[in-house]
């Protein structure tokens, strides 16, 4: 069957009908980009008027007492501060020069 195939004689393609196929082609992924494009975003539209329908109402939240407490995620001063010190001390016995400064120090 392929030496029937390659038996066949090929015609040559004019550069007419050359441009026309892939003008075709062109446009057939352009309008198919086009179309997801269209349905992903309207899955969004979707997606947010049905969140939109099922939240509650606003609760009215009455004022909680502020209190200095901390967080899970952050450490007190003095273990930020005892952290530091570390790290200063292992860069001074290295004599490594680095100039840097800890903004954060989360736990994870």
């Amino acid at each position: 069957m392929l030496n029937a195939i390659l038996a066949a004689e090929m015609r040559p393609v004019p550069i007419s009908e050359a441009a026309l196929y892939a003008l075709l082609g062109f446009a057939m992924v352009f309008f198919g980009i086009t179309f997801l494009i269209f349905v992903v975003w309207l899955v969004g539209r979707v997606m947010t008027y049905t969140q939109k329908r099922t939240e509650k109402p606003a609760q009215v939240k009455t004022p909680a007492i502020e209190t200095p407490a901390q967080s899970e995620n952050e450490l007190s001063e003095e273990t930020v501060a005892v952290i530091m010190a570390a790290l200063t001390a292992y860069y001074q016995a290295n004599e490594t020069k680095c100039e840097f400064t800890v903004k954060r120090i989360k736990r994870i």
